[in-house]
């Protein structure tokens, strides 16, 4: 017996649908906040690394004073998604994050560690607009990395 599936395009509809309720925040995130960052993600990255690298773990492991940690915030948003049916969107989202940041650092001279974290950022930033009006600003700002944005600034100053 063959099972025969066919997919059938009733009707277009906008992107940002599919994204989920802060769909239009999310396309406003990849869209114009994203290429204005990866560049100073990547270079914060690559002006030093092994600083960058225990900022990134201090970050994902402990938090801040202002904000959860990150692995935490990750978590939240994970099952967060998952009980609000936008799992798949929220893997869309983190894709075309990436993908945005990809567009933007091709053909520079970052280092492959420089565009990994400039994607995760980016990833966070998006799924931080994605849950916008159902998070607090502690669980936001972790999302969004502030510290490591904060403590990269302090590090060049």
């Amino acid at each position: 017996m063959s099972l025969n599936n066919q997919i059938r395009v009733i009707e277009e509809t906008d992107a940002h649908i599919a994204l989920g309720a802060g769909g239009r925040d999310v396309l406003d995130v990849i869209q114009q906040q994203i290429p204005e960052r990866a560049a100073r993600w990547a270079a914060d990255w690559d002006a030093d690394p092994e600083g960058m690298r225990e900022r990134c773990w201090s970050w994902e492991q402990c938090g801040g004073r202002t904000c959860g940690s990150g692995r935490w915030a990750q978590s939240v948003a994970y099952a967060t998604s998952h009980t609000r049916r936008e799992s798949a969107a929220q893997r869309w989202i983190e894709h075309l994050a990436g993908d945005t940041v990809d567009q933007f650092l091709v053909g520079t001279d970052v280092s492959q560690a420089a565009r990994l974290y400039a994607h995760g950022r980016a990833a966070g930033l998006a799924v931080a607009a994605q849950h916008q009006a159902r998070f607090d600003a502690y669980v936001l700002d972790a999302l969004r990395g502030v510290d490591l944005d904060n403590q990269a600034v302090a590090a060049r100053g």
